[in-house]
């Protein structure tokens, strides 16, 4: 059954000395909504741009919804924990006391106007575990995050090396392979060089890239022709 219009939907501070400005309120719910002073009493916070009625008005001293939307209900309780309204009271029909009390009590807002069920205390107890689970849960996203942010650009320069390696293995192999003529000796003398790159990547070590004016064959010509 929808709620009765003549019915006020608000929540207002328990105590004072706490902040009741207009617009005070956490930036993420300011990005959300569209927010406009005309057309009411206070400041209203529109889901759309094109809508002409608010989700909630931003009073100061009171949020007011005409509806038990529990997603208003929820950036209202939200607001509240913002400005330190520690106790909140709540008026209006028993759908949006409920749902305010069961917002207020999962941010650990006490909330004066509701009695609730034992099932509503069972339905508390859920939403609790729930929002500990999803903050469980992004707080190891977060952690992986933080290591990939840590490790990869690790893994990268690794590769860069390891690759750089490659590359003078090849130089290497070019010039034994031109130089020495047993094939067993060449052999020895790749592993080893093999065996000491693959050693040097591991350690981190860093390779200068190696430089030869004329490749193995074309000085061994040179040096024929001088003959």
């Amino acid at each position: 059954m929808p709620d009765d219009p003549a019915v006020p939907n608000s929540l207002s501070p328990g105590v004072r000395g706490r902040s009741t400005a207009e617009g005070d309120v956490p930036e993420r719910l300011r990005r959300r909504y569209y927010l406009d002073g005309r057309g009411g009493a206070g400041l209203g916070f529109y889901a759309d741009a094109s809508v002409k009625a608010p989700v909630f008005r931003d009073q100061g001293r009171q949020l007011a919804a005409a509806r038990s939307d529990p997603n208003a209900i929820r950036d209202m309780t939200i607001i509240a924990q913002h400005r330190g309204w520690t106790i909140v009271v709540v008026r209006g029909s028993p759908s949006f006391r409920r749902e305010a009390w069961l917002a207020g009590r999962a941010l650990g807002i006490e909330v004066q106007g509701y009695r609730p069920t034992e099932r509503d205390v069972q339905e508390l107890d859920r939403r609790i575990d729930r929002r500990q689970t999803r903050e469980r849960t992004e707080q190891v996203r977060s952690h992986a995050r933080k290591a990939r942010s840590l490790v990869e650009p690790a893994e990268r320069e690794r590769k860069r090396e390891s690759n750089k390696g490659r590359d003078q293995l090849r130089m290497v192999e070019a010039v034994v392979r031109a130089r020495v003529v047993e094939p067993a000796a060449q052999d020895r003398i790749l592993a080893a060089a093999r065996e000491r790159v693959s050693d040097l990547v591991r350690d981190g070590a860093k390779f200068r890239p190696l430089r030869m004016g004329r490749s193995a064959p074309e000085a061994d010509r040179g040096r024929e022709r001088q003959r």
